[in-house]
């Protein structure tokens, strides 16, 4: 009878498993109290700096003189890279506008050759480096808030975790503010989540701009490309870049050692054999 009793008795419970060190649930409050709220702030706010950057911009004073010598120089190059499509005739009339003795553009009104000590003490234009300044100082502050924002209200928070693995090489970058040796380093901090926003906000407003004006947003206006630009090694010298009068005298050179040879010299012939070739077979 014991026996009996111990076999129709009820079922064991089933141990649940233990829970995976490392892994945590994530409250679904998080998403809608940290996560959305640092995604919405931080994208209106780079949208608005954005705009005023825009709004605010200088122009720029453009050298007529620089801008006939690159597009000179642009000129000579299409005709080395196209010569193949032009008959003899036109390639010869183009070269001998370019560089004709004592008549080509390219030898008889050359650019004077830039001073480096010059350039280097007239120094770039002031406008355009008070604009960079401000678009700069716009952007330290604005983003300095933000960091201080989340860092005050949401310091050590996780808001989301990666659909794949990492390693622990990227544990420190992920969670940063989060000292928490046994956690996965797939879970993402709220400062990470804010810094990866942060840096991903304008090409998204760049994609949703060019929607609704069907224009494309230059680079010069993202921020984070003019910090860098600002940076030492970022941007070149006042009054660097190629000299001028070495690029007419290497596009001349160029054009008086050019090979032409016209793309349909022989188009009549070689239509006549395969013509022939088709009939025959």
């Amino acid at each position: 009878i014991l026996a009996q009793a111990l076999r129709l008795g009820p079922a064991p419970a089933r141990s649940r498993a233990p829970p995976v060190a490392g892994m945590i649930l994530l409250d679904p409050k998080i998403r809608d109290y940290v996560l959305l709220p640092i995604f919405f702030v931080v994208t209106l706010v780079s949208a608005m700096r954005s705009n005023l950057t825009t709004i605010f911009k200088s122009e720029t004073k453009v050298d007529l003189k620089d801008v006939k010598t690159n597009n000179m120089l642009s000129r000579c190059r299409s005709l080395r890279q196209n010569a193949h499509i032009l008959c003899e005739k036109s390639f010869r009339c183009r070269k001998a506008y370019f560089v004709k003795k004592n008549e080509g553009v390219l030898v008889k009104s050359p650019p004077k050759a830039k001073d480096p000590m010059e350039a280097l003490g007239s120094g770039g234009d002031p406008m355009m480096m008070m604009g960079m300044m401000k678009n700069q100082m716009m952007f330290i502050v604005s983003q300095g808030v933000l960091a201080y924002w989340v860092s005050h209200f949401f310091s050590g928070f996780l808001v989301a975790k990666t659909p794949f693995p990492l390693t622990f090489q990227f544990k420190s970058m992920m969670q940063r503010g989060v000292e928490v040796q046994a956690l996965e380093p797939g879970y993402v901090s709220s400062m990470c989540w804010f810094m990866f926003v942060m840096m991903s906000s304008y090409s998204l407003i760049s994609l949703v701009q060019s929607f609704i004006n069907k224009t494309d947003a230059s680079e010069e206006e993202n921020p984070m490309m003019a910090m860098m630009g600002a940076m030492p090694g970022g941007g070149g010298m006042p009054g660097g870049g190629p000299d001028p009068a070495k690029a007419y005298k290497t596009e001349q050179e160029s054009l008086e050692v050019i090979q032409h040879e016209f793309l349909l010299e022989h188009a009549e012939t070689e239509l006549w054999r395969k013509w022939r070739a088709e009939r025959s077979s």
